[in-house]
């Protein structure tokens, strides 16, 4: 069963619910209310009770005061002494209401169970008092009793008036309830005023300490007094010395009073905000649920948030969750300038407009759901820590380019759907300030104030995780979490980023890249021109430098360059050619990282700046530098992913794809596993290939040199990863008869055999027929030998005539153009093989219809003659 939303149960007051608040609504002040000035809320006795809720020790200040009154018993004098906002302001009102409009709040319980006295009230606060020319506190106090004639004088002259005078007021007034607020800040005043008329110093004081006296001695009177319990900013040491010479005046006769004390806070807290607070089993049912969840999180929480306790004060704080009521008036409310529960009652009803016409779906309102992008609740925490954290939230936490909310829209998911980044950082930045005490908070605080109802609770600490490595004002020390208005390390590092240069960069990865091309193919890293890549028949891998992606023009014209020239000639071996380019998303990726390791780096070698970093950040940094150090081989891997290569329509790119994880970092052994696995490299070929892929249909015979360089030279045909992969090949097939060799004038065929590069691969049937013939020949030789034997004294000999002893040949034949081939492997290879190698000298004569033009006589025909280092004897042109 889905739980409500409190806005579902709840009905905030009107002023809330529309939108129209006013903060002078929560600035309750007893002098306003006197002097009529207040708003109806606190001039009303009957709509102040209606909206108040009676706390215990309010009520038991109420009884007190009253039974004094009326019966002459209880405390005299009393001293409400309370933080700033803790309540003291509203229990005067309450005082004051009741004795001056008992008849109009009678009806309202539980005022209907206190005593009942006629009375009467006077009133003195110092922040309306004119210490300088208007009335001194006795000199008003007398006058609100009508006894102002008995003390005329000692006003007029600013004395105190002494013990009898006072006496003869009090048994004048008869049941009287002297009220004194902010009389410290009048004491302030009074004594700066009696240094410039040259009066006796302390005549406050004075007054305060015969009165006090006084009023401890009469029957049916009562003094209350507020005191701060410390010093504001404002106040200098003279006024900590007032209040202390206050204090001690009358500290023997004052009873200290605490108004909100313990769990009441939540009810004063709802009493003013909310109408109607909705069904008790709704409140009770969403106070089990939280308790159920906090109990299956077991040590992923506090041990108290799973005490059946808190169960109750879930109840109690209702819509609010316990946590938001804590942190404000715990953490916030010591600041001095927070005024706890009127600064708490002012925070929240903004938070409660702001919920209420956004209508988040949440049972409780905890600290995480507090919309610090709302600028009027954005106020109520910058006013009291300094105007340097609205730069923090609006860059972290809240706002169009703070972080948290980018990590959630990044993330998605629960993330984006319940705020997850933004409620953590909320919530983390309310409890990182305090005037007092702790200034962080845990992981486990930091779950109750974000899980309720959907959100995964395994997502808290993947969450956090991100939130500490991107905001930047974010720091974690032993676990402990808290926003400071200094940058984490990972401000540092940005800062330190925008120090490093485009050229630092390029760098440091031509200098990375060159590390780990390896060694599988004959690796040429950013060539820029195509005589920086030689024309030879290895297999040969150009790196490109990262401005010539894939798919950039300038790449592709670069890239085409290189697989038509080798310098000034045309490249020969273009099959032996790849190039390999940058992807141009990938590469923004890699460009970060390697900007990322070089601020870290920069950051690791800067002695000062570490000394000011905490130990944990030095750490942090280490660990950093070590992450993305071993990340950015696989990121350059990873970037240069398009490798280019001809097939036989062309030049053509194909994407290797994103490595896996584990992938050797070495980018050449990539390249070449992949043309592998492709079948553009064969580590094996079969003697059918051969036959297959390098013979026309009509020829039978063809170097072995000539088939290897066919793979070599023409686009796209499948390349032998060596030479020794043809010779297998050959040694299979003429060991199976499939083919044969043929090495000067021997035949090889069915036989095992041992190839070289100059041997000459004959198709199996051709091969056959010549050994046959060979076979048939040598027979007839045998027998012809056999005929020519002649017996000479009994010695057998061979009849030959000896021939006589051939040492240089020399021949000159018109030779078909298609087989020059033939020459090599029949002509020029057995003459060698029996002596020097032979001097040739070609002699051609061509001749067209049309004319030559000069690019194929000038730049192939003599470069080609040129480039094999041949010498031109004679060039005719006709």
């Amino acid at each position: 069963m889905t739980l409500p939303a409190w806005w579902q149960v709840t009905t905030p007051h009107k002023d809330i619910r529309e939108g129209k608040l006013s903060e002078a609504i929560f600035a309750a002040d007893l002098g306003d209310v006197f002097y009529g000035k207040a708003l109806l809320e606190y001039r009303d006795a009957s709509i102040f009770f209606q909206k108040t809720y009676v706390t215990l020790g309010l009520k038991n200040l109420l009884e007190n005061v009253l039974t004094r009154l009326s019966e002459g018993k209880g405390d005299p004098v009393i001293q409400l002494q309370t933080p700033f906002g803790g309540g003291k302001t509203h229990a005067l009102l309450a005082l004051y209401h009741l004795i001056k409009h008992r008849k109009e709040v009678e009806h309202i319980p539980p005022l209907t169970e206190l005593p009942k006295v006629e009375a009467k009230v006077a009133v003195f606060v110092g922040t309306h008092a004119d210490a300088i020319s208007g009335k001194t506190p006795w000199g008003e106090i007398a006058e609100q009793l009508d006894c102002y004639e008995i003390i005329k004088e000692h006003d007029k002259k600013r004395i105190a008036p002494g013990k009898e005078k006072l006496r003869q007021i009090l048994e004048a007034s008869g049941p009287t309830l002297i009220l004194m607020d902010e009389i410290l800040e009048y004491i302030v005043k009074a004594n700066r005023a009696e240094k410039v008329e040259r009066i006796t110093q302390g005549q406050t004081l004075a007054f305060l300490q015969e009165i006090s006296e006084v009023i401890a001695a009469s029957e049916n009177c009562c003094l209350i007094i507020s005191l701060p319990a410390s010093i504001l900013e404002r106040y200098d040491e003279e006024a900590e010395r007032s209040l202390q010479q206050l204090q001690k005046i009358s500290g023997r006769v004052e009873a200290v009073y605490t108004p909100v004390e313990g769990v009441e806070i939540y009810e004063v807290i709802r009493k003013r905000l909310f109408e109607d607070l909705g069904e008790f089993n709704t409140r009770r049912n969403v106070a089990q649920s939280y308790f159920d969840l906090y109990q299956k999180l077991g040590v992923d929480v506090p041990s108290e948030i799973k005490e059946i306790e808190y169960r109750e004060r879930i109840e109690h704080a209702y819509p609010f969750h316990p946590e938001l009521i804590d942190v404000l008036y715990e953490h916030w409310g010591s600041f001095p300038t927070f005024q706890r529960t009127r600064g708490v009652l002012r925070l929240l009803a903004l938070v409660v407009a702001d919920i209420y016409r956004q209508k988040i779906h949440s049972p409780l309102i905890p600290s995480s759901l507090v919309n610090l992008e709302n600028q009027a609740i954005r106020r109520e925490f910058i006013k009291h820590i300094g105007n340097e954290y609205d730069s923090v939230i609006a860059a972290d936490i809240a706002g169009k380019n703070a972080k948290a909310p980018k990590i959630d829209k990044e993330m998605g998911s629960e993330y984006e759907r319940y705020g997850i980044a933004s409620g953590i950082a909320t919530s983390v930045f309310l409890y990182s300030f305090s005037g007092a005490g702790k200034k962080e908070t845990t992981l486990p605080r930091v779950r109750v104030a974000l899980l309720r109802e959907g959100i995964p609770h395994t997502i808290v600490g993947d969450a956090i995780g991100k939130v500490e490595e991107e905001l930047w004002y974010f720091h974690s020390e032993r676990k402990q979490y808290s926003f400071k208005n200094q940058p984490n390390l990972n401000r540092v590092i940005v800062d330190r980023e925008e120090t490093i240069s485009d050229e630092k960069i390029r760098d440091e990865l031509e200098e990375i890249t060159q590390k780990n091309v390896g060694r599988a193919l004959e690796v040429y890293p950013w060539p820029r021109e195509s005589s920086d890549i030689p024309d030879n028949k290895n297999f040969k891998l150009a790196i490109l430098s990262p401005e010539f992606t894939y798919d950039s023009e300038k790449g592709k014209k670069l890239v085409a360059e290189f697989f038509e020239k080798a310098g000034i000639g045309f490249r020969v071996y273009k099959n032996t050619l790849f190039a390999l380019a940058m992807d141009s998303g990938q590469y923004i990726t890699l460009w970060k990282s390697l900007k990322r390791y070089l601020a870290l780096s920069d950051i690791q070698g800067d002695k000062s700046l570490l000394e000011r970093l905490t130990k944990e950040s030095q750490e942090e940094l280490k660990k950093k530098l070590k992450e993305v150090e071993k990340e950015i081989p696989f990121r350059i891997l990873t970037a240069y992913r398009h490798l280019a290569l001809l097939v036989e329509s062309g030049l053509t790119w194909k994407d290797l794809g994103i490595p896996t994880v584990g992938t050797s970092a070495i980018i050449s052994e990539r390249v070449k596993q992949y043309l592998k696995d492709q079948e553009r490299i064969l580590s094996r070929l079969t003697p059918k290939y051969i036959l297959d892929k390098t013979f026309a249909r009509d020829e039978n015979e063809k170097a072995l040199r000539d088939i290897y360089e066919l793979s070599l030279k023409t686009p796209g045909m499948p390349l032998p990863e060596n030479d020794n992969v043809l010779f297998e090949a050959v040694k299979e097939g003429v060991r199976s008869g499939f083919i044969g060799v043929r090495e000067g004038s021997k035949v090889y065929y069915s036989e095992a055999i041992s190839p070289i590069i100059d041997s000459v691969i004959l198709r199996g049937e051709v091969a056959e027929k010549l050994t046959r013939e060979l076979k048939e020949k040598e027979e007839k030789a045998e027998e012809e030998k056999e005929r020519k034997k002649v017996d000479i004294g009994g010695i057998e000999v061979t009849g030959v005539k000896e021939a006589k002893g051939i040492k240089r040949v020399t021949l000159r034949a018109k030779v078909p153009w298609d087989k020059l081939s033939s020459i090599i492997t029949g002509v020029i290879g057995p003459l060698k093989d029996k002596g020097q190698p032979p001097e040739i000298t070609i002699e051609i004569k061509a001749e067209t219809e049309e004319q030559f033009d000069r690019t194929t006589l000038d730049t192939k025909v003599k470069e080609t003659l040129q480039q094999i280092g041949a010498e031109i004897e004679e060039w005719k042109e006709e």
